[in-house]
């Protein structure tokens, strides 16, 4: 309605272009306006964090961005996050904005650019969702058609503000989605190599008969990244210490493509060999990873034998990867720059919320 207010006060007074907004109200009125106007940039404000909070979390966990810390706020509402990285950058990204560009007038340029593709990305995103939910897709490309090309129309007549300022958001976006493809693309670099060093089950079953270590009393769960194989982490450790726990568990975490999974499909738990079990957590990109929390439902429903959770002892591998150029499919310097993320990502062990008093890192050097 505003946008409608000023629209009319130009047709009857050319004049007030300069400021169409404050001009609506007589001077009296115009701190009225400045917090008006404050409010409404403090709503925009907040549901643009909150979406960045969001949609952060669900990359990290679809595979897209290196573990972040997350920060849950409220401990009865799911989606109250937190996320500090990103909140510095949108920080030091909004001071860069209002500084650089000086003005409003400036920022319209970004601001028109950024509103109108993301018109048509939503509506195109929202066309293949109509189409998996499988509505009729005559409809569907009718209304969803029509709409794609207004919004196109929209964005064709604000490219021409590209070099005022439009290329500031297409420079943010194309940063981001290189970041993104980058840590995809070295973690299914990693996989590859962790394939070559790992064990397979056979042998890693074939290992314990020819030379059965030392089994000690507990329980020993070893996070892996992959559902095949036998973790490194745990390996390592039998390499050099040659014991064993009573009960072993190869634990994997998985997120599928869903919001959420239900609890009855959360874990799948397959015996390898006496006393060591595969389990795979599953999640949607929506939940909170808890192993612990996973395992207490896996014992609940029967599918591991009864043991003293709180006396779990967590194995993890505390990854370094070196750059090298060894591996195809990435240029060294993408390589660096995918080790500087690893470096920094978050410790598997706070990310999967397992406490620090029952967990072990096991160093393990990569070179790719």
């Amino acid at each position: 309605m505003p946008r409608r207010g000023q629209g009319a006060l130009l047709l009857l007074h050319p004049t007030a272009l300069q400021s169409p907004f404050y001009e609506l109200a007589p001077p009296w009125a115009h701190v009225g306006l400045v917090v008006l106007a404050t409010v409404a940039t403090v709503i925009a404000s907040q549901s643009i964090i909150s979406g960045a909070y969001s949609l952060t979390q669900q990359a990290i966990q679809l595979g897209f961005l290196p573990r972040m810390t997350v920060i849950h706020t409220a401990g009865r509402e799911i989606g109250q996050i937190y996320v500090p990285s990103v909140n510095l950058a949108l920080a030091v990204l909004t001071l860069t904005a209002v500084i650089g560009f000086g003005s409003s007038d400036a920022l319209a340029g970004a601001f028109g650019i950024a509103v109108s593709l993301l018109m048509a990305i939503t509506t195109l995103m929202a066309t293949f969702v109509a189409l998996q939910w499988q509505y009729n897709p005559w409809i569907v490309g009718l209304v969803n058609g029509s709409l794609f090309i207004l919004e196109l129309l929209f964005f064709a007549s604000t490219s021409t503000k590209v070099i005022d300022g439009g290329w500031f958001p297409l420079l943010i976006a194309a940063v981001i989605s290189f970041l993104m493809l980058t840590w995809r693309k070295g973690e299914q670099i990693m996989d590859s190599v962790r394939l070559v060093l790992r064990q397979t089950l056979e042998q890693f079953t074939a290992a314990l008969r020819a030379d059965p270590p030392v089994r000690v009393p507990g329980t020993a769960a070893v996070l892996g990244r992959l559902t095949h194989g036998v973790p490194l982490a745990l390996t390592q450790n039998l390499k050099v210490h040659h014991v064993l726990h009573e009960r072993v568990l190869l634990v994997a975490v998985a997120f599928a493509e869903i919001p959420r999974v239900g609890a009855e499909e959360r874990a799948v738990v397959t015996p390898v060999s006496e006393g060591v079990s595969r389990v795979e957590l599953r999640y949607g990109y929506m939940e909170e990873p808890d192993v612990p929390l996973g395992l207490r439902v896996a014992t609940a429903q029967g599918q591991i034998a009864h043991c003293q959770l709180d006396a779990v002892i967590y194995y993890t591998g505390h990854e370094t990867v070196v750059a090298l150029g060894k591996t195809p499919g990435m240029a060294r310097w993408r390589e660096l720059l995918f080790a500087f993320m690893h470096r920094n990502a978050q410790r598997p062990g706070a990310y999967f919320r397992i406490p620090s008093r029952q967990i072990i890192e096991i160093g393990v050097e990569f070179e790719i």
